[in-house]
């Protein structure tokens, strides 16, 4: 499977998808079309690029989509959800992460951001066990690139306080602010002091 596969799989199922929560449903559907082998590269592109977006700056901007700090789960559960956007998205968020203002962010019922797809990874493991009748983590080539994968270069979340998520996302930074009611309550999730998150509990 070469990566424009790879990428029309995703487009396909973000297509047929209903709503938001449809995505993972609709790529494993898509997926169980697959060979085992097939679904086998469909992951190693997608682990590819998981760690790809695994930077300071796709962490700032994303925290804004989300409206708050990500945990490291939280973050990860992000970028499985940047590469569910599809290519022209992810792509354009790894060269200026930015441009994520441009997204079209689904809410939910309370009106906070659906941005993170838990379950997109697990309709890749789902999928295989249906077509190939045992686990995914069973596969050499995943256990050889897990071994194989280079670390991310670190960053430090506290940099991304209000200031700066002002001055290098200024888009999304309005954004954000213009979908809080209260402004300074808005700054002060963004706000990092020598104790942690200002306003933590």
């Amino acid at each position: 499977m070469n990566e424009a596969y790879f990428w029309a799989i995703v487009a396909l199922a973000r297509q047929t998808a209903r709503t938001q929560r449809d995505v993972a449903d609709s790529l494993e559907y898509q997926l169980c079309r697959l060979s085992p082998e097939q679904i086998i590269e469909f992951e190693l592109h997608f682990r590819r690029l998981v760690y790809q977006a695994e930077t300071g700056d796709v962490y700032g901007a994303g925290c804004l989509l989300n409206w708050d700090y990500m945990s490291d789960d939280g973050f990860l559960y992000f970028r499985y959800w940047l590469v569910s956007m599809g290519q022209a998205a992810y792509e354009e968020a790894l060269r200026n992460p930015g441009s994520m203002a441009k997204l079209d962010i689904v809410h939910d019922r309370d009106g906070y951001p659906l941005v993170n797809d838990e379950d997109y990874c697990y309709a890749i493991y789902k999928a295989y066990e249906k077509v190939a009748g045992k686990e995914i983590y069973d596969d050499l080539r995943l256990r050889e690139s897990q071994k194989n994968c280079v670390e991310p270069a670190w960053f430090d979340w506290g940099y991304y306080t209000h200031e700066v998520m002002a001055e290098k996302f200024p888009t999304l930074w309005q954004n954000y602010l213009s979908s809080q009611p209260d402004k300074a309550a808005a700054r002060k999730v963004f706000t990092v002091s020598s104790e942690g998150i200002s306003g933590e509990g």
